[in-house]
């Protein structure tokens, strides 16, 4: 049985008494992550002075505002530790900038280029909210590396990891030693993960996405592997 730590009990009161309008608690939330969220935007593409506004703006939301506007916080849900998810709603924010800043500076070359007598058709992309940005990164960038593995390969990782059967089980149904089965299973994940962090970046070439942070992504906004 996994129990809950003390430091994400507290956390997690936290972040209930800001939703009652306590303001210490929020302090106390900015303390302790501030710098660690700072400093994982910053390694995740952001400047300095980008990481600095976005958790300006990030923990203004954490404050109720007028006309009923709800605090940020009330859409923690206690389902993952709160580290994990301001780590995620940051990197959400991080990946609307800097998409909504790349429209603008296309729309600034589309509008020079028409200043000199060229003329640029817009091109219509429709904004993407930030909840559902980097969940469509995820899932988008895990189906093009599924499409590269072998059927094969997405049986035998479905069985073991899907449906707990062990290596040895499928040694047998395949004919295989345990050993080369193990390898196969090795050599498939190392090829989803290689194909995954390229379609990330072909994407968004800005982000900077370890494996450990992509795990743990999905892993707080509930995304399976298979």
């Amino acid at each position: 049985m996994v129990t809950r730590s003390a430091q994400a009990d507290e956390d997690a009161l936290k972040v209930q008494q800001c939703v009652e309008g306590n303001p210490e608690a929020l302090t106390f939330l900015q303390n302790k992550y501030y710098l660690l969220l700072r400093s994982l935007l910053v390694a995740r593409g952001a400047n300095l002075a980008e990481a600095e506004d976005l958790l300006a703006d990030l923990w203004g939301d954490c404050v109720a505002g007028p006309e009923e506007r709800p605090s940020l916080l009330e859409k923690y849900s206690d389902k993952c530790p709160v580290k994990a998810w301001l780590v995620t709603v940051a990197t959400h924010r991080l990946l609307d900038f800097k998409r909504r800043q790349k429209l603008r500076n296309g729309g600034r070359v589309q509008n020079q280029l028409k200043s000199v007598g060229s003329f640029s058709a817009p091109v219509a992309t429709p904004p993407m909210a930030a909840e559902g940005a980097l969940v469509q990164l995820l899932q988008e960038s895990l189906q093009h590396a599924f499409s590269y593995c072998a059927a094969g390969e997405l049986l035998m990782l479905r069985l073991v990891y899907l449906h707990g059967l062990r290596q040895r089980e499928i040694g047998r149904m395949w004919g295989w030693h345990e050993s080369k089965v193990s390898r196969c299973l090795s050599r498939a994940m190392r090829q989803i993960e290689a194909n995954t962090l390229q379609r990330i970046k072909q994407t968004d070439p800005w982000l900077e996405l370890t494996w450990q942070d992509f795990l743990d992504l999905c892993h707080t906004r509930q995304i399976g592997f298979l």
